[in-house]
């Protein structure tokens, strides 16, 4: 797990005088690393969740360290600490009011500190936490690649606190939509779960995997787990997510099914499911993917290669048919075009497939669409 500002900074007080002052409702954010910043265009290369040392060397004019701290907040900056001596004296009341409205954590520590004995301490521990992260992920990610051998990680496993007594909490995080972002919202999704999961319990382990974010939990209670992974979703721009669950620590068959149903979250343009009300979805999670490609392809390749040849959209139009009840009114509007043109595209789509589209029939073609989500 990621460091908090609260757990970095304990015991800084009584070491080094570092005080928290304002921004209090923050000091649950995690920490990526810690940084000594004095020019006010620096913020810019900050990537987020950085710790931020200052003497306030450029404090040159009334309002500056206001402007800064709004600057680090800008770039995502977890907390600021100002070394109080010659530059800033004391902390201007609208600083401070500014930061608890933000939830900035604001510390100071006094001129006697040494800012580089502090900071060396800090990123010791932030290496070492990472260090200690990464160990516990690489074996969760070895017992869901091998379910035969899980044995083989078990001792990490339970050293981390984790047993295979207990209830498994497994999300698939789905970053969507954030072209040359990906690694900015991967951090942002990891930190948020992190910190969110932090009020149940410390047994989690948060990393990616295959292009998801996945969540990894025990000692939470399961409708705890889905409010906190739905709340983050929701919460979240290009970001879906499903959850599973699994007794005792059985990886491979939960993170499988959380993946399966992110992605149809992903496509149905949804922010949230559970694996348990994902209903016929289920029988397709269960099938090999070759067996869903030969599916898909008898069921729905005529109607595919009519559409390329001849620029129609059938395609769309029978998928849109069909998760509209088969209302024509429906597609319609949908599409933008008149009721007899939608009849006709279903007559077309009759003649091509061969069916008459009965219960049957949809059946049939419902689940090939559903089966095309989770190859996709």
């Amino acid at each position: 797990m990621a460091l908090t500002l609260e757990e970095l900074c304990a015991g800084t007080e009584k070491e080094y005088g570092m005080k928290l002052i304002a921004g209090k409702n923050g000091t649950d954010n995690m920490v990526r690393w810690v940084h000594y910043i004095e020019g006010g265009e620096t913020p810019r290369f900050l990537h987020g969740y950085e710790l931020i040392f200052t003497t306030g060397m450029e404090n040159q004019y009334s309002t500056w360290l206001l402007k800064f701290a709004e600057k680090l907040h800008e770039y995502g900056a977890c907390g600021l600490v100002i070394n109080i001596g010659p530059y800033v004296g004391d902390v201007p009341e609208d600083v401070r009011e500014y930061c608890d409205k933000v939830s900035l954590p604001l510390y100071t520590i006094p001129w006697e500190t040494r800012i580089v004995d502090i900071t060396y301490e800090m990123c010791h521990h932030i290496v070492t936490d990472e260090k200690q992260s990464r160990s516990v992920a690489e074996s969760v990610i070895y017992a869901i690649n091998n379910p035969m051998k899980k044995e083989d990680c078990a001792a990490e496993l339970e050293n981390a606190g984790f047993s295979d007594s207990m209830p498994t909490e497994v999300a698939a995080v789905k970053i969507t939509g954030m072209p040359g972002k990906t690694e900015t919202a991967e951090r942002r999704v990891k930190y948020e779960a992190i910190r969110r999961l932090n009020k149940y319990t410390e047994k989690h382990s948060v990393f990616t995997m295959d292009t998801f974010a996945v969540i990894v939990c025990q000692g939470v209670r399961a409708d705890d787990f889905e409010r906190e992974v739905r709340e983050l979703a929701e919460g979240s721009e290009g970001v879906c997510a499903a959850t599973s669950e699994v007794m005792g620590f059985d990886l491979s068959a939960a993170f499988g099914r959380a993946r399966d149903t992110a992605k149809i979250t992903a496509s149905r343009k949804e922010k949230f499911n559970r694996y348990a009300d994902m209903g016929y979805y289920k029988i397709l999670m269960a099938a090999g993917r070759e067996s869903l490609r030969d599916y898909c392809r008898e069921c729905l390749d005529a109607l595919k290669e009519h559409d390329e040849k001849n620029g129609t959209d059938y395609v769309e139009t029978l998928r849109l048919y069909l998760e509209n009840n088969s209302s024509v009114t429906a597609v319609a509007e949908l599409t933008f075009v008149h009721r007899n043109t939608v009849n006709y595209k279903i007559k077309k789509i009759k003649e091509i497939l061969g069916c008459e589209l009965d219960q049957s029939d949809k059946l049939r073609l419902m689940l090939a669409f559903g089966a095309e989500r989770l190859l996709a």
